[in-house]
Parts: structure tokens; C-alpha cells; sequence
């Protein structure tokens, strides 16, 4: 044990001594979900029923979940946003009784720059879900009180800003969420590196900070690209900027330290470098599920957990007790779902194998918010599904939190791509560092005047519009754009597209035109077949 272990694994003690009535509590709510949900509902529609919002709605006059999905449409944040804007201009209540405290920034699955509201309600719901994952963790691993934990954190890419009427947009940091929770005590459990606003300092000092503390016991964050992007400099052996930034480091560690990176780098694990880390929880469902898998070879000295389905927006479900997928977030929002048949259901009415969006009722002031992401029914918890995330819906693709969405795509081709050609943006999830491709089908009468580096770059800068996009390839998790040339207009297109589709259970009649390949099956597919037909580079 290191100095200042039984400081932390005290903290973890006084967190757990009093997360249990929590814990108490969530347990009888998985046993009850439709009573559970209801009464959650009726609460938040009670406590804000004199807002503006609640008063246009009648919230006053709504009994039960049926009569609030009968009053209440379905809501896409364009939908919301003249709402959530006189809640950033107007003093009185508009979309909750109480005030946002900040506007956090979100581009969801469009470029759309997004501003979720949050309040002192929300942040207590996030509580309960983070309170919940965190304790179970610890019951299951105890092993993660016994060193630091790093909790994934990056630089702000925005400066702060205010609305009219006066609230922040944008936290402070994510510890920001934590405060007047017990949860927050854990920050002296916490490696906390310099969050300087230069992107390549912070990920040198954030790597310096991991690798000089041997006693690292827990690392938690989102995405395990992040993970594999901070890391990358002990995973490229061969790149002159890997090794530059290798020699750095040696000459800021002790020799100990620098014995541990050597064998890291050799050997390719991390086991000598963090001889104590018992665990690792990051996304594991989805597009995120051979990237978890591959840098968890890495590490064969740690529990791979998953992390559950966190959004800006809310919390779905967060990992709790035994068996396939998450549970669902009973406890935290009011949760309905759309399925194939396109009637909202809610969450106790949800059956194995079935996939569903996701509805979200929060304490932030979303009402019925379609959050555009896809959860399977894998398994049960007492009452409560169990469930895994698939993926964003139809005409959005999200490999690492870039969120791209098909109108942004369409918009950047036109900017960019000739009317005689056709072109589509395919996500390429089983490359080491994930990427998209964009496929041009062109004549080859107009194949020798394109430029590829400028092309690909050109459409590079117009998917960074999207803030997201932007912020994965700032921080390394994503690749740039590469290019693919096929010889053929439209229709060529039109076939490779048909054929990878069918190869992939879309029936034929099914196939339309995408400026976007979303389903990662079909993606991977068409990639092997324009693979075989690419055309010699000019």
C-alpha cells in the first residue's frame, strides 16, 4: 500500500455507509417498475405543474401515464428549443418550477448545437443512477477502494458563456455533478490531472499523471477509444511522434516507472504498469463493443465492467447486479419506449428480445425527449429489463460520441461532391483507430481531376461542424476521413449499396439511397466489396 491508501479506502468506506439506503430503496423499485414509474411520473408532473410548460399541458389535470402520453407529443430537441430558449431569456418558470443551473452543451446526433437544461431535480436523479453503479461496483470489486481511480475528463473545447437572463452554458468540469451528493467525497480517491486547454499538453500530462501512479486501482470513462487514444503512444512502437512523446515521459518518472513503460511497450499489457487495477468500466454494448474488447487484452489483470446507457439528455440504465446488460433507470426518469410498431410502451411492458428508442420524461424539463438512441431486452432484474444499447436509430451513426447524423452528411457531400458523382460516408468500426471512408463513384472521365488528399480533407472540415465529430478527433479517438474511388455514377452506387445490404438481412425492397451507411453490418460489408472494385488511384 502506498501513503494515503487507507484515506481512500476509508472514503470509499463513508460512500458506501451511506449509499445503502439507496441501494434499499433501488431494489424496490426494480421489484415494482410500473408502480415505480408512475409514481416518479406524477411526482415531476405535481412539482412542475405551475410552470409554463406544465400550465400550457395542464399538467394539474393529468392522473395518470396515460393521459400524459394523450396531452403530452412526443419531443425532438427542435421541438423543445423554443421552450428551453425562453427558459435562457425569461426569469419566471418555464420548463421546470425551479431554474436551470447551467445549460450543458450537446450536439445529440445532429450538428445542431444542443443546450440541455440542468437542474437541482436532474442532478439528484443523475445522483441516484451514478450512487447505485458506484456502490455495486464496489460490492462487487472491492479492490477498486484500494488505490486512485481515474475518472475520464478532457478539456472544455468552448469557452464558458451566459444566456440572457444570466445562467452558465456549459459545467465547470464533470465534477460539477457530484456536488451535494455523497458521491462527491470520492474525489479524494481521485487521480485529477491538469485540464490544460491545449489539447496535446493535457493528453502528455493526463499519461504522465496515469503512468506515474502505480497504485492505480479503477479507471472509469466513457468511450474506450478515449482510453486507447491517451494510450496510444504505448501502443505505436513504431511512429517518430510515439516515441517522442515516450522519451518525455521517461525523463519526468523515476526509474521504477520507467522499467514499467519499457515492458509495457514490449510486451504490449499492462500489467506491470498497474499491477493493482481491479477494474475498468467503460461502454461495452454496440459499436463500442470490439473496441472494449480489443484493449481489454491489455489489461488481463482487470474486471471489464460495463458502464450502462448515459446520455447529456439522462440516464437509461446503469449497470446493477448480476446477468446480460443493465437494468433499466427506473429510479432516475420517467422511460417509455417506441418499437417496430411504433406505440409507446413503458419500461415494465418491454419483452425479451425486443428493441425500442427511447423516451425520456426528466426533472431537467424534457418531456417525452426522443433521444434517438436503440436498447435490446437482454435479461430481467426482479421486474426490471435488463437491457444492452444497440446504437443510434436509423440515419445516425455514433462509433465513439461523434453523433453524426445523416443531414449533416448529406450537406457536407453537397458542399463538396460533383453532380455527376455520387458519394456515401461509411463508418469503418473494426479499424484499429476507428474512421470513416468516403466512397465516390465517379465517371472516369472526371476520376483524373479530383484530388483525393484535398477531397477527404474537404469533407474532414465539414463533419467538423458537428461539434461532437469535432471533439472525437480533437481528443484521438476517431481517424480522419479516408477516401475510396469506385468507377460509376449513381447506379453504381445504387448496386454495391443493394448487394451489401441484402448480405445483411435488409430485405431487397427495403434498400433506399444513403448519404450515410448507419447499420455497421451493412457498413463493413459494402466496405468489402468496394474494396475489390476500387478503381487505380489516379
Amino acid at each position: 500500500m502506498q501513503a494515503g491508501d487507507d484515506v481512500k479506502m476509508a472514503l470509499w468506506r463513508s460512500f458506501m455507509d451511506s449509499a445503502h439506503a439507496t441501494l434499499d430503496h433501488w431494489q424496490s423499485l426494480f421489484e415494482q417498475p410500473e408502480q415505480s414509474q408512475q409514481r416518479l411520473l406524477l411526482r415531476m408532473l405535481s412539482a412542475n405543474r405551475d410552470c409554463a410548460f406544465g400550465q400550457a399541458h395542464d399538467f394539474a389535470g393529468i392522473r395518470d401515464a396515460a393521459e400524459f402520453r394523450q396531452r403530452i407529443p412526443i419531443h425532438t430537441y427542435a421541438q423543445l428549443q423554443p421552450w428551453i430558449e425562453r427558459a435562457q431569456h425569461e426569469q419566471g418558470p418555464i420548463l421546470t418550477a425551479s431554474p436551470p443551473l447551467f445549460f450543458e452543451r450537446s450536439s445529440g446526433n445532429s450538428a445542431l448545437q444542443k443546450h440541455i437544461p440542468y437542474t437541482q431535480q436532474f442532478l439528484g436523479q443523475l445522483q441516484g443512477s451514478l450512487t447505485v453503479w458506484l456502490a455495486d461496483m464496489y460490492r462487487q470489486v472491492p479492490e477498486i477502494s484500494h488505490g486512485s481511480g481515474y475518472w475520464s475528463m478532457s478539456p472544455p473545447l468552448q469557452q464558458p458563456a451566459m444566456t440572457a437572463n444570466g445562467i452558465p452554458i456549459g459545467s465547470v468540469s464533470d465534477l460539477q455533478y457530484l456536488q451535494g451528493s455523497a458521491i462527491a467525497g470520492l474525489a479524494g480517491t481521485l487521480l485529477i490531472p491538469e485540464l490544460a486547454s491545449d489539447v496535446a499538453h493535457w493528453r502528455r500530462r493526463t499519461l504522465l499523471a496515469l503512468i506515474a501512479d502505480a497504485g492505480l486501482s479503477f479507471i472509469s470513462v466513457w468511450s474506450p477509444t478515449f482510453l486507447t487514444s491517451l494510450l496510444q503512444p504505448l501502443l505505436d512502437t513504431e511512429s517518430p511522434e510515439s516515441r517522442q512523446i515516450v522519451a518525455w515521459l521517461e525523463e519526468r518518472l523515476p526509474a521504477t516507472r520507467q522499467k514499467a513503460l519499457r515492458h509495457a511497450r514490449i510486451h504490449g499489457v499492462f500489467t506491470e504498469l498497474w499491477p493493482r487495477l481491479a477494474a475498468v468500466s467503460c461502454w461495452m454494448d454496440g459499436p463500442s463493443r470490439v473496441y472494449a474488447q480489443q484493449l481489454a487484452a491489455r489489461f488481463p489483470q482487470a474486471r471489464w465492467l460495463p458502464k450502462g446507457l448515459f446520455a447529456t439528455e439522462g440516464v437509461v440504465s446503469l449497470p446493477f447486479g448480476e446477468g446480460p446488460g443493465c437494468p433499466l433507470a427506473i429510479g432516475s426518469h420517467y422511460l417509455e419506449f417506441i418499437g417496430e410498431d411504433q406505440l409507446p410502451k413503458e419500461a415494465h411492458s418491454l419483452r425479451m428480445g425486443e428493441t425500442a428508442q427511447v423516451l425520456l420524461t426528466t426533472g431537467a424539463g424534457l418531456y417525452r425527449y426522443a433521444l434517438g438512441d436503440q436498447v435490446r431486452v437482454v435479461g430481467k432484474l426482479a421486474g426490471t429489463p435488463r437491457v444492452e444499447f444497440v446504437g443510434r436509430c436509423a440515419g445516425a451513426c455514433d462509433l465513439v460520441g461523434e453523433k453524426l447524423d445523416e443531414q449533416l452528411v448529406e450537406r457536407a457531400l453537397a458542399q463538396c461532391i460533383g453532380v455527376a458523382d455520387s458519394a456515401c460516408l461509411i463508418p469503418d468500426a473494426n479499424s484499429t483507430l476507428p474512421h470513416y471512408v468516403l466512397l465516390l463513384c465517379t465517371s472516369t472521365t472526371t476520376l483524373a481531376s479530383i484530388c483525393r488528399n484535398a477531397l477527404a480533407n474537404d469533407i474532414e472540415m465539414a463533419l467538423q461542424h458537428s461539434f461532437h465529430y469535432a471533439h472525437a478527433r480533437t481528443l484521438g479517438q476517431l481517424g480522419p476521413v479516408r477516401m475510396r474511388f469506385v468507377c460509376g455514377g449513381a447506379q453504381k452506387l445504387a448496386e454495391m449499396l443493394q448487394r451489401a445490404a441484402e448480405s445483411t438481412g435488409i430485405r431487397a425492397g427495403d434498400v433506399k439511397p444513403r448519404a450515410l451507411i448507419s447499420r455497421l453490418d451493412t457498413a463493413e460489408a459494402l466496405l468489402a466489396i468496394t474494396e475489390e472494385s476500387e478503381c487505380p488511384q489516379p
